[in-house]
C-alpha cells in the first residue's frame, strides 16, 4: 500500500495502511507543505517563511534540514531513501500525487466533470461520489498556521463547488428526494451561497412539496438582506417566479439512469466455527426480520465479555443481509476492547453518515444535529445496522435508525434496558456438549483422537467461555508440536491459568478487566469494585447479599447493590433467587487484583472468618462456573 498523505481531513499519515508516528509541528507543517505541491520543488524560503513564519532566527535554515532528515528517516522505510529530495534552492516530496488525498480529489473531480461533458453521466456519478468521500472533515484540520488557513479556505471551495456540481447531474437523474437532505445541510453551513439554495428550491419543488420551495426563497432574501444589504440575485428571483407559475419547465422530462450507489456491506467476515446457539440464532432471526409497523426492529444481546455476542451477531447478520435491500452497516462502539475508550456518539454517528453518502464536511456540527440528520437519511430505508460492543444506552440511543423498515442488533455487556421497543437476550456461556462441539471445530482432529482425555480437560478449564476455548485453539494451532496435556496442565493450574488463556492479541483477563474498568464508571462503581476484589478471596463461587454483608461489614441492602451492579456488568452470574455465582475466571482475575490492592492479610482473614451461603436443597454449590 505504500505512503498516504491524507489532508482532507484530521492531518494525518499512512504507512501500508497504519498511521504513522509523526511528531512535532514544524515536521508537520514542513511535510504538509511539501505534500500540496508533491512532485514539484518547493523554496526553502518558502519553507521557512510559511512553517518558522515570524520566529525564524539565523539558525533556521539548519533546523529545516534537521527536519528534513527527519523526515527522511520515516517515511524512507516505505517509500525508499529518494522519498524527499534536496533541489537547487529548496526540497521536493517525491510521491505520486494520487497519494495525497487532496491531489486525489482534484483528479478525481475534474475527471468527473469531463465524464458529464461528454455525456457519459454514470462514469461521472462514480467519480464524484469517489471525490467526495475522501473528506474526512475540514481541511488540514489541526495544522493552524496562517498559510495552512488559506489552504483549507482554497480546498472547501473546490469542495463546495464538486458537491454543487455532483448535485446538479443527481438532479437530472431524479434524485430530488435523496438530495433534499445534502442540499439543506449545505444550506445550513454555507447561508450565502446562493447556487445550493436554488437546487434546494428545485429539488422541493419536484418533490412535490412547493411552499416550502417558496419558504426556501422567502429564507434566502432574509438572510442576503441582513448580511449582504441586498436582494437575491437574477437566478433565484426567476426560480422562485416559476415556482410560483408551476411552470413545466422545472419538471423533469426523461431522469438520466445512473448506476445504482453502492450499498453498505460493512459487515465483519463470520466465525467459520461458530457451533451451536440454535435457539438464539432462532430468536435473533425472528426478532430483525419481524415488521411492526412504524416501528424499526431493535434486538439487544448482552452478556459477559468473551461468551460469544459479537460471533452472533455477525453471523445472523449474514444470514439475514439479503432481506435489506439498503445494506447493512457495521460500527464497533468499542466498549470491549482494552485499551481504547468507548466511541463517542458523535464520532460513531459521523461513521454511519458517511457510510449514507454524506461527505464528511457536511456532517453536522452538534451530536443533536447530526442524529436528526441521520434520522432523516434513514427514515425511508431498508437499513439492518450493527452495532457491537456498546456501552450502555446513551451511547447506542443516538444511532438508532427511523425507518421502520430498518432493524438494529445491538450487542453489549450490561442490559439496554431503558432502550425503547427493544427485545432483549442474555447470551450465556456454553454448556459442557457444546463447549466440546466448538473446540472439536477449531482444533485438529487427529489430535483429538490422540489425547481425548487431555481435551475434555481443556474444555472443562475453559468455563464454557468461548474466547477461552478460542484462545486454547490457537495456541494449539501455533505449536502443533505440543501434546494437549501440556496445554490442560496449565490450565488445572489455578495459578497459572490466566497466563494460559492469552495468545497474540486475545485474552480472558483483559476481556474481564474491561469490564471492571467500565464498572468504575457508575455511580456505585466503588463498592461493586470492592466487593468485586473481596469475593475473589473466596473458595466458594456462590454469593448472597447476606453473606456479602458479613464479609463487608455494610447493610445488607448496600451490599445487594454491589452484587446486583456486578451482575449487570457480567462479572457475577445469576444462580437462583437471591444467589450470584463468580465465574472461575473472573475470581481468577479478581483474586490476582485483591492481592494487589487489597491490604495483606485480608486474604487470610475473609477466608478463615466470613460465614459461606448456604446452598438450598437439591443445589450443588461448586467453585467451578
Amino acid at each position: 500500500m505504500g505512503l498516504e498523505i491524507k489532508l482532507l481531513g484530521p492531518w494525518e499519515v499512512t504507512a501500508d495502511g497504519e498511521p504513522a508516528v509523526l511528531a512535532g509541528e514544524r515536521r508537520v507543517g514542513v511535510l504538509t507543505r511539501l505534500a500540496l505541491s508533491a512532485g514539484q520543488p518547493v523554496p526553502a524560503e518558502q519553507l521557512l517563511a510559511q512553517v518558522w513564519g515570524e520566529s525564524a532566527a539565523t539558525t533556521a535554515g539548519k533546523q529545516l534540514h534537521i527536519v528534513v532528515s527527519k523526515l527522511r528517516g520515516l517515511l524512507s522505510p516505505y517509500q525508499g531513501d529518494d522519498i524527499i529530495t534536496t533541489v537547487p534552492g529548496g526540497y521536493q516530496l517525491n510521491l505520486a500525487r494520487e497519494r495525497v488525498d487532496a491531489h486525489l480529489f482534484s483528479l478525481l473531480a475534474r475527471r468527473a466533470r469531463a465524464a458529464k461533458a461528454q455525456g457519459d453521466l454514470v462514469t461521472a456519478d462514480e467519480l464524484f461520489r469517489r471525490a467526495l468521500a475522501l473528506w474526512r472533515g475540514d481541511a488540514l484540520a489541526g495544522v493552524g498556521a496562517l498559510w495552512a488557513q488559506t489552504e483549507s479556505a482554497r480546498l472547501e471551495e473546490e469542495r463546495l463547488s464538486t458537491l454543487e456540481d455532483h448535485v446538479d447531474l443527481r438532479l437530472e437523474a431524479g434524485d430530488h428526494l435523496a438530495v433534499v437532505p445534502v442540499l439543506t445541510a449545505h444550506v445550513e453551513a454555507h447561508p450565502l451561497r446562493e447556487r445550493p439554495r436554488a437546487q434546494l428550491m428545485l429539488a422541493l419543488y419536484r418533490a412535490s412539496r412547493p411552499s416550502e420551495a417558496l419558504e426556501v426563497y422567502r429564507e434566502t432574501r432574509r438572510v442576503v438582506a441582513e448580511e449582504l444589504g441586498i436582494e437575491p440575485g437574477e437566478t433565484l428571483r426567476r426560480l422562485q417566479r416559476a415556482v410560483l407559475h408551476r411552470d413545466p419547465a422545472l419538471d423533469l422530462s426523461v431522469p438520466v439512469q445512473l448506476a445504482r450507489p453502492v450499498v453498505p456491506a460493512e459487515l465483519p467476515a463470520g466465525v467459520r466455527a461458530f457451533t451451536a446457539r440454535a435457539r438464539e440464532v432462532a430468536w435473533l432471526r425472528g426478532t430483525l426480520t419481524d415488521t411492526r409497523p412504524g416501528l424499526p426492529a431493535v434486538a439487544a444481546v448482552h452478556g459477559p465479555g468473551g461468551v460469544g455476542k459479537s460471533a452472533l451477531a455477525v453471523h445472523v447478520a449474514h444470514a439475514v443481509a439479503d432481506r435489506f435491500a439498503d445494506g447493512v452497516l457495521h460500527v464497533d462502539l468499542r466498549a470491549a476492547t482494552a485499551g481504547l475508550e468507548p466511541l463517542p456518539p458523535y464520532e460513531a454517528l459521523g461513521r454511519l453518515l458517511r457510510s449514507l453518502g454524506l461527505d464528511g464536511a457536511a456532517i453536522p456540527p452538534t451530536l443533536d444535529e447530526a442524529a436528526a440528520r441521520y434520522r432523516s437519511l434513514t427514515s425511508t430505508r431498508n437499513l439492518l445496522v450493527v452495532l457491537d460492543n456498546a456501552l450502555d444506552a446513551a451511547q447506542v440511543r443516538p444511532l438508532i435508525p427511523a425507518g421502520p423498515a430498518c432493524a438494529v442488533v445491538v450487542t453489549s455487556r450490561q442490559i439496554m434496558a431503558s432502550l425503547d421497543s427493544t427485545s432483549h437476550l442474555r447470551l450465556a456461556r456454553l454448556d459442557h456438549a457444546d463447549a466440546t462441539a466448538l473446540f472439536g471445530r477449531v482444533v485438529d482432529p487427529r489430535r483429538l483422537r490422540d489425547e481425548p482425555e487431555a481435551a475434555r480437560r481443556i474444555v472443562q478449564q475453559c468455563g464454557g467461555l468461548p474466547l477461552a476455548l478460542r484462545i486454547s485453539a490457537a495456541r494449539l494451532a501455533a505449536r502443533p508440536d505440543r501434546p494437549l496435556a501440556r496445554l490442560a496442565g496449565e490450565l488445572a493450574d489455578p495459578a497459572r491459568r490466566l497466563d494460559a488463556l492469552q495468545h497474540a492479541d486475545l485474552a480472558v483477563r483483559d476481556s474481564i478487566a474491561v469490564s471492571l474498568r467500565h464498572l468504575l464508571r457508575e455511580p456505585a462503581g466503588h463498592d461493586a469494585s470492592h466487593v468485586f476484589l473481596v469475593l475473589g478471596l473466596l473458595e466458594t463461587a456462590v454469593h448472597t447479599a447476606a453473606g456479602t454483608s458479613a464479609l463487608t461489614g455494610w447493610p445488607e441492602g448496600r451490599a445487594e447493590a454491589a452484587l446486583h451492579l456486578l451482575l449487570d456488568t457480567g462479572l457475577l452470574e445469576p444462580a437462583g433467587p437471591g444467589r450470584y455465582r463468580m465465574p472461575d475466571l473472573v475470581r481468577l482475575h479478581a483474586r490476582e487484583q485483591a492481592a494487589c490492592h487489597l491490604p495483606s492479610g485480608t486474604a487470610h482473614q475473609r477466608r478463615t472468618a466470613v460465614p459461606q451461603p448456604a446452598a438450598p436443597a437439591g443445589h450443588r454449590t461448586s467453585d467451578r462456573a
